[in-house]
């Protein structure tokens, strides 16, 4: 009877460990089961694959503007990275603010410290500030076709003047900030948009000193868009925009161009799949046509990359977690106001250190 009952504790004990470990692809691999198309759909984190490298935006991406980072409420000095290969060797390295709030690396000696490229710096710096503008972030990625788009803009502009008399240019480069109070107006479907990069801008016609309204007079930027090679608001499948133009025909084509960039799409994911389902249970599924392109981009781009289990966490080691805080404090680094970010490829974990804690996920391969 006893061996019975100590079988039985086992065999549950045993039971919830595998449970655990296929938390992240379980129900996704359930779901597939039940649809035919799902191309849209996120992946499963499968944390059964081996995870053989890792990149400092696989590392940060799991935190970049996650509750596990907001919540804790800290304004970071420096925010460090630290990366174990399978053979435990590490290499760590850093950013902190420069001028403007821009980051800037903190050991350039390429031989002793982890090499961080300006988007890696700019992937880790995010961490501690959100600028005011997306576009500013990624200036050194988009300058010369923001300057392309800004001539096609003003352009399109002189020929609307000289067609409608009072035309003015309402809104350009559009921070996070503005773009959430249009969101929450249903001014825009889209938690993240164009003019956030500044590749979009909304014209105005004026009558008796007033925005008019009327379509006919905005109609001409269709052809003068597509001249351009641009895109129309009026033409938008569900959500009409007669004054605005932008530069790609929508979110996906701009991050096959720019990949950095998705980046900043990856947050939003879950508001993008919450609209994809009301369109789909409403019926009218080619009205987000644009939302499933773009989501379906985004998993063209994560597929088989690393990935984090963000329903397991587990412990990482602590010889490991003191091995990179000693390289760490020979690049003065702060406890009480620094992050520290590990990546290790021996145990597949990423971890996030704070003053308030520490955070750590299993890594697996999108799937």
């Amino acid at each position: 009877m006893l061996l019975t009952t100590l079988l039985l504790r086992n065999f549950f004990k045993i039971s919830l460990t595998c449970l655990s470990l296929w938390a992240c692809n379980l129900i996704e691999r359930t779901n597939k089961l039940f649809h035919n198309d799902l191309t849209w759909k996120d992946y499963a984190c499968d944390t059964t694959q081996r995870v053989s490298e890792l990149s400092i935006q696989d590392i940060t991406q799991s935190f970049y503007l996650a509750d596990t980072l907001l919540k804790q409420n800290i304004k970071p000095q420096r925010v460090f990275v630290a990366i174990a290969n399978k053979q435990g060797r590490l290499k760590i390295n850093g950013v902190t603010a420069q001028g403007e709030d821009r980051p800037q690396i903190i050991d350039s000696s390429v031989n002793q410290s982890l090499t961080l490229t300006w988007q890696d710096q700019e992937y880790l710096w995010a961490l501690a500030t959100q600028p005011r503008y997306l576009y500013n972030r990624w200036e050194k990625l988009l300058a010369d076709e923001r300057i392309l788009f800004l001539a096609k803009r003003d352009s399109i502009h002189t020929i609307m003047k000289n067609l409608n008399g009072t035309v003015k240019v309402i809104s350009d480069l559009r921070s996070m900030a503005n773009q959430q109070k249009y969101l929450s107006k249903n001014k825009t479907a889209s938690p993240i948009s164009m003019h956030n990069f500044g590749f979009a801008a909304d014209f105005a016609v004026f009558r008796r000193n007033r925005i008019s309204n009327d379509l006919s007079l905005y109609r001409p930027l269709n052809e003068l868009t597509a001249f351009h090679g641009m895109t129309w608001g009026g033409n938008f499948v569900g959500f009409i925009d007669p004054g605005h133009i932008q530069l790609f025909k929508n979110g996906a084509e701009m991050i096959r161009k720019y990949p950095d960039l998705i980046f900043e799409f990856e947050p939003y994911r879950p508001q993008y799949n919450a609209w994809m389902n009301k369109m789909i249970t409403a019926g009218k599924e080619q009205k987000a046509n644009d939302t499933k392109e773009l989501l379906i981009e985004l998993n063209n781009y994560k597929k088989d990359k690393p990935c984090p289990c963000l329903k397991g966490k587990v412990k990482v080691s602590d010889t490991l977690i003191a091995s990179v805080l000693n390289q760490a404090k020979n690049k003065n680094y702060q406890s009480e106001t620094d992050i520290l970010l590990i990546g290790d490829l021996a145990s597949k974990t990423v971890s996030l250190i704070t003053a308030n804690g520490i955070i750590t996920y299993p890594l697996g391969l999108w799937k």
